[in-house]
């Protein structure tokens, strides 16, 4: 029989927190934009139900990436911004959650 927490087993990250709610938690990221623009700070929200204390689950780690990359990329002004890189501090290292291929 199936549990109902299927993921139990996947492994926790130790993260930079920016803000923590009893509902959920905010992540430190890093945003890279495809036009080669600074980098920009943003914040991934991960539901506490997917989090081992203040440590979210890798799965959720990376559909919290998933969904800040596409809010990031909505059109805003003239011409939308497309997400080549979305970063992560875990374990006191930026790591890359999502990466767009580059143009060859």
């Amino acid at each position: 029989m199936n549990s109902p927490n299927r993921c139990e087993g996947e492994p926790a990250l130790d993260v930079d927190l920016l803000l923590s709610t009893p509902a959920s938690i905010v992540v430190r990221a890093r945003v890279e934009f495809a036009d080669g623009s600074m980098l920009q700070d943003a914040g991934l929200v991960v539901a506490r139900e997917h989090c081992r204390g203040n440590r979210p689950k890798v799965s959720a780690l990376r559909c919290a990436a998933q969904l800040c990359a596409a809010r990031l990329s909505r059109p805003v002004g003239p011409k939308p911004r497309a997400v080549r890189a979305l970063y992560a501090l875990v374990d006191g290292v930026w790591c890359a959650l999502q990466l767009q291929p580059q143009p060859a």
